[in-house]
């Protein structure tokens, strides 16, 4: 029985700290560094990207499921490649995390109903 436990709260633990690393990664990148990333990666047209958080949001999402996912790989180095692959697999997290909270309160289960 305490086995199970621990084994709850390691993977507890561990997705908490994915979804809390993943989310100061993706400020960090929102608002500072996106510009490393867009070097890389072709723009229809540099002037119509704007400096908004938002946008550099959008575009870490871009950037990071097409290279992932293979749809776009342009040579990048080995440091750029793992950022990329974490930033997938924490914003998939997030979003998965958030889709089921919103299931579980559209359908009121879960800890919270």
């Amino acid at each position: 029985m305490t086995a199970q436990i621990s084994f709850k709260a390691m993977t507890l633990y561990s997705l908490f700290s994915i979804l809390i690393f993943g989310t100061l990664n993706n400020l960090y990148v929102s608002f500072f560094s996106i510009h490393r990333l867009d070097r890389f990666f072709q723009k229809n047209n540099s002037d119509w990207e704007s400096n908004n958080p938002f946008d550099s949001f959008y575009r870490l999402h871009k950037y990071s499921f097409l290279y992932s996912f293979g749809l776009s790989r342009p040579k990048v180095n080995k440091s750029i490649s793992l950022w990329l692959y974490f930033s997938c697999f924490s914003l998939s997290c997030l979003w998965a995390s958030l889709g089921l909270a919103a299931a579980g309160k559209y359908f009121d289960i879960g800890p919270f109903s």
